[in-house]
């Protein structure tokens, strides 16, 4: 097992004066350079501007069982073209709302462990990274993890721990049986927005999933419904433009559909038109699906998860009324 430490300095926490104070900049966790430490993260490109990924962390210090998308990015001046004096050459993964439980929980001189594994979720195998947090108040278990810091070559309170620390193990398998919530904080889609990585290249189908189902507040877009129990739900992540024709996988590209209206929506039986409301073709016979024609599917209120209307005019000449030929999506 593979696991790294870090203890929270005063700078990355925002430089916080005094208890009750505000910070006077962003939250993050600065990430060591150490080769061994980058190869426990994506891989980022000194080539590429202020590179970046999303972090699908699983936070064990919270009350509930959430996975939190957060930002890991490469703040690469120095290979960028900068004049400046200091060039930024580090890596940081940045907190939020959602990681910090909506307040400022990140302490001084706490101790976060993370692990990296691999883990079904809706019969789907996906990377998350696990997070505790260790205050000094946990005495034995502080003490453990700034000894394995203290042992570490990995300068400036970092440290890669090729053991096992049953303290993170226990809290992990007490979650194996949970349903685990996506949370998606504001702050992450709009640095996802400024950010130089071209957008396709962060999500693959699990963070499309993701976003998609966040987006549509895990309701289908059409009916307004979702059938679910525990992990099982009718709900899936549709792409505008198909997958086959090229359809990325991208937010603004996705909308949560029940399975049959997935199916029909796949098939060309309806399509949108571009003010959201429904198009049903009209040799269907259905009239559970004709009662929807012209009705507007649900809109997500943060215009970042919009489906974009480039991709539903792609859907309607492309392919609404396919189920009429013998191609094939």
């Amino acid at each position: 097992m593979t696991y790294y430490l870090k203890k929270l300095g005063h700078q990355e926490l925002g430089s916080i004066k005094s208890p009750g104070d505000k910070p006077s900049r962003g939250r993050y966790i600065y990430i060591s350079k150490d080769d061994r430490v980058l190869s426990f993260f994506p891989p980022l490109s000194k080539f590429v501007k202020n590179d970046s990924s999303l972090l699908p962390i699983i936070p064990l210090y919270s009350t509930k069982i959430e996975k939190v998308y957060c930002n890991y990015i490469y703040h690469n001046d120095k290979y960028n073209g900068s004049t400046s004096s200091r060039p930024r050459n580090e890596f940081r993964i940045y907190s939020n709302n959602a990681l910090e439980m909506d307040q400022y929980l990140f302490n001084f001189n706490d101790i976060i462990v993370m692990k990296k594994d691999e883990i079904i979720i809706d019969d789907e195998k996906q990377t998350v990274y696990y997070l505790d947090r260790v205050t000094p108040a946990e005495n034995k278990y502080y003490q453990k993890c700034e000894d394995i810091i203290n042992s570490c070559d990995i300068r400036d309170s970092h440290a890669i721990y090729e053991d096992t620390i049953d303290e993170i193990e226990r809290k992990i398998t007490s979650l194996s049986t949970t349903p685990i919530q996506t949370v998606i904080d504001t702050s992450v889609t709009r640095k996802i927005q400024t950010s130089n990585t071209e957008i396709s290249n962060l999500f693959n189908p699990t963070s499309f999933r993701d976003f998609t189902m966040v987006g549509y507040n895990g309701k289908c877009a059409v009916t307004g419904n979702v059938v679910k129990y525990g992990k099982f739900l009718n709900l899936e992540a549709a792409h505008i433009k198909p997958k086959s024709h090229g359809g990325l996988f991208l937010p603004n590209n996705g909308i949560a559909l029940s399975r049959d209206i997935h199916w029909a929506f796949d098939k060309g039986f309806f399509t949108l038109n571009d003010n959201y409301s429904l198009l049903v073709h009209p040799q269907i016979e259905s009239d559970f699906l004709k009662s929807y024609d012209e009705k507007y599917i649900s809109i997500p209120t943060d215009e970042f998860f919009r489906p974009s209307l480039d991709s539903i005019q792609y859907h309607r000449e492309n392919v609404f009324g396919l189920f009429l030929s013998s191609g094939r999506l």
